[in-house]
Parts: structure tokens; sequence; C-alpha cells
């Protein structure tokens, strides 16, 4: 029994109420970007920011801070009764902080703006989206003052999506990064058996099958139908609405299958996440993962570490032939190849796992240039444009293939981009301990339940706690040390350098 002070238990069966309204609300959301008749966005808003004027108001209240105050001063509780106070007094902090009017507003600009960056992600026009953008960063703003911060605005921000992390945090961990995945990149290009293209990325495929191979390798991964569901999105997302309701999104583009299978196994990873989380923590502050960083790492585990891996691609090879008649005609190492490109991308989503990461970089250096008011909206086409030449050596030629490619600023999420890079670097930390804990990744995958026994590693270590731990106490207790980068860099070499030797 997790849950065993009496005060705590009081805390959470009032919990109950708040919970079924925030998931209630994220069923709308995952309904916005799914199935909404496009004229409902302003309606949406409305109704998503009166509901979340109510969550506030239920968490704000004088009796359930009285008891959350109560349950802190007492003695001998566990990491799970520690958790959720910890947990709800940052929630209290964060909500007592904000107005309102401001909640309100917020929720009604960025449910339009998502409507409207479809339109003018399609259109490839920044002129529609503008306004929104500007709009959202000046909402940014206000929120960084709301909620305070003791160095930089950004600060507060990134905090929402990474507890305890900073800006100064990120600056680091990127200008570490930085030249390694340079000169990594620099190696690989150099090697004679390096390419940047391949025929496969114009081999067309029918939508109705490409639907069918994705359930057929879901399958193979444990997906539960019975808990779960897949659909379609302009950018693909998960949505826990509760312990057994979690929903996954892909897309088609008629093209280049591996962009929707690496969609899809990506966004799998963050179901599985949340199918996993102990059941006794339903219903309570601790049903979710513990942030953003150690979500993205789950995702990019299962699309990267497994999905790019020779041994995974080896057991779907015959799966993908069945459905993709065109594949007969190549031979399994070019479909491996295919996967495992090293080259810059337009598209962050689609970028191979070393160049992937000067996306992040940008979208990092944007969002903390705007707080301080060193790039205007308006700037960002061109400076999206000049950065990503220098990083990467490319220009994109439409904004659908520049900044207005992700979702993530038309729902005002400010602050949850470096997370990306966070949750992959520690993907390698993941690899190094089921490695030293099991064996080889390749031994683990040729096994008959290789995908089980990886899937109940991760549940036992990382999934069935929810958020107990903060991402950084939670590194520390599976790996014994604080967040390192070194182990990703060393998956990265041990694999690029042998296949582009």
């Amino acid at each position: 029994m997790k849950f065993k002070n009496k005060t705590i238990k009081e805390i959470l069966e009032r919990y109950k109420t708040i919970d079924a309204i925030q998931r209630l609300s994220a069923l709308a959301s995952w309904d916005l970007n799914t199935y909404m008749p496009i004229k409902a966005a302003e309606d949406r808003g409305v109704i998503l920011g009166k509901v979340d004027v109510l969550t506030k108001k239920l968490i704000l209240n004088k009796e359930f801070i009285r008891l959350i105050n109560k349950a802190e001063k007492e003695k001998n509780l566990n990491d799970y009764e520690k958790a959720v106070i910890r947990i709800l007094k940052k929630r209290i902090r964060i909500l007592s902080k904000l107005p309102d009017k401001f909640i309100e507003e917020f929720n009604n600009i960025t449910n339009k703006a998502q409507v409207v960056w479809k339109k003018a992600k399609e259109n490839n026009d920044f002129k529609e989206f503008s306004p929104y953008l500007k709009k959202i960063f000046e909402l940014a703003k206000k929120q960084a003052e709301y909620l305070g911060y003791k160095e930089h605005p950004y600060d507060s921000l990134i905090d929402l999506y990474e507890e305890n992390w900073t800006s100064k945090d990120f600056e680091n961990f990127f200008n570490n990064i930085k030249d390694k995945l340079k000169d990594l990149f620099e190696k690989i290009k150099s090697s004679k058996n390096y390419i940047d293209n391949h025929p496969l990325e114009k081999e067309k495929y029918s939508k109705e099958d490409m639907k069918k191979l994705n359930y057929e390798i879901l399958k193979i991964l444990n997906f539960d139908s019975a808990r779960s569901r897949l659909d379609e999105a302009p950018h693909p997302f998960e949505e826990s609405i509760s312990l057994n309701d979690v929903r996954i999104t892909t897309w088609y583009h008629e093209k280049d299958f591996r962009r929707s299978l690496s969609a899809t196994i990506h966004e799998y990873g963050h179901s599985l996440y949340e199918l996993n989380i102990d059941p006794e923590l339903k219903f309570t502050p601790l049903q979710r993962g513990v942030s953003y960083g150690i979500h993205e790492s789950q995702s990019r585990f299962w699309e990267n570490i497994i999905g790019r891996n020779l041994i995974f691609l080896e057991k779907i090879w015959p799966i993908c032939k069945k459905y993709l008649p065109f594949l007969k005609k190549y031979k399994f190492k070019d479909f491996y190849i295919y996967f495992n490109l090293v080259r810059p991308e337009f598209i962050r989503v689609e970028s191979d796992e070393i160049t992937y990461h000067f996306h992040i970089i940008l979208r990092f250096e944007i969002e903390k240039m705007l707080l301080e008011n060193n790039l205007k909206p308006k700037e960002i086409p061109e400076y999206w444009n000049e950065y990503m030449k220098k990083y990467l050596g490319i220009k994109p030629k439409t904004h659908k293939e520049g900044f207005l490619q992700d979702i993530h600023w038309s729902m005002g999420a400010i602050g949850y981009f470096p997370t990306y890079s966070l949750g992959t670097f520690l993907t390698g930390m993941w690899l190094e301990k089921i490695q030293k804990d099991l064996g080889s990744i390749e031994d683990i995958l040729n096994r008959e339940k290789g995908i089980n026994i990886i899937q109940e590693w991760l549940k036992e270590n990382i999934h069935k706690y929810g958020s107990t731990y903060t991402s950084k106490d939670l590194i520390y207790k599976i790996c014994k040390k604080n967040f390192d980068s070194n182990p990703f860099f060393d998956y990265l070499r041990n694999k690029y350098l042998q296949l582009y030797k």
C-alpha cells in the first residue's frame, strides 16, 4: 500500500475531482488536434479556459491547502506521500501567481493558434500565423513575470516542463555537446561509404497499407488496443486520458514510409510510459510521467535505440515487405541504411540521431532571445534560415520546412524543446544501465521475448513510479550518477563509426 498517512488519503480523495476535470480537458485537447471541426476552435478555447480556472479554484481551496500544509509537517511519510506534497505545492505556487484572466486568455489564444497554425503550415503562410506568434510570446513573457525567477525569465517556463532545470543548465548542456556532435558528423561525412540520400525516400506507398503496417509493428511492441488507439494528426502526439486510455497519433505523406513508422514508434514510447504507471497511483498527482525530458527519453528510446537497431529492423523486415511491395527490389542492407542515414534535415522529427540536436539548440536560442527582447517574432524566419545554414549547412525554401514545422509554439509550449535533447541523451544512460543489468541490447532483442524483457526493465526502473521522483532524483536512483552525456556519445560512436567506416 503506497498511501498510508490519513491526511494524505484525505488529500487524494479531494484530488480525484481535480484529476477528473484535468483528464476530460485532456480529452478535449486530443479532439482539438484530431476530429474537432475547424470553426469550433474559439469556442473550445473559451471552454478550456473556464475549465482551467475551475481547476485553479479547486487546487487553491483553503481547506485543500490546509491539508497539504498539515501533511507536510507529519513524520514518517514515504516517497510517494512526499511526492504528493511536492507536486501539489508546486501547482499551488504556480496557480496562485497566475490570474484567472491570464489563464482564460492563454487558452483562448493557443486554441485558436493551433488551428491557424495548421492552415498556415499547409499554405506556407507566415503572415497568417504571425499575429498569434507575437501574442503567444507576449503571454509567455507575462507568464514568466507572474511566476517569478532568480536569473532569467526563461527559467520559470523551463521549470514547467523540467523541474529544477534552468536555462543555464541547458546552455551548459548544449555548449558541451555542440562541438562533439559536429566532430562526429564530420567523421561520418568523410567516410568513403557515406551517402546523403536513399532511393527508398522516393518510394510511394498506399496509406491504407501503411496503416496496416503501423498496426503490425505496434503488435510486435505489445500495443494494447483495449487501452490505446492510433489516429492521424498534422503533428504526431500522445495524450493520456486515463490509466486505461492513452492515445497516440501518427502522420502519412504518401512516400518515404520511415517518416510514418518512426513517428508511430516514437509516440508508442510515450504511451507505454503512461500505461505502465503503477495502478495504485491512479487518480493521484503521481499518475503521469515525471517530466518532459524523462517522457522524451522513453519515446526517443523506442524510436532510435530500438527502432533503428539492426536486430529490430531484421525482425520487421519481412513484415515491411508484406505491406510495402516495392521493398522486394531492395536488400536488407538498403533498408537498414535508410533508417540510419546521417545528414542535415529540414524537418526535426525526421532528423538522424546526431544532427537532430541542432534543431533543438536553435529553438532554445530563439526562445531565449525572444524572452530577452533580443529578437522579434517577425524576425524568426530570417534568423531561422541564417542559423540552419550555420549549424547544418542547409537553408529551408519554405516556412513549412522551417520554423512552422512544429506545433509547440502554437500551443504556447515555450520551454518544451530543450527536453527533447535531454531525453535523447538520457536514452544513452538507460542503454548503458540495461546492458550492464541484462547484457547487450542485440542479445536481448535476439531472444524470443526480447521486447518484453526491455519493457519490463523500463517499467520496473522508470514507468511504475509515475512522477514520484524528480527527473534528477530518478536518474540518480537508476544509474547511481547524475545526468551524463557521455553514454549517448559512446552509443553514437560505436554505431555510426562502424556503419560508416
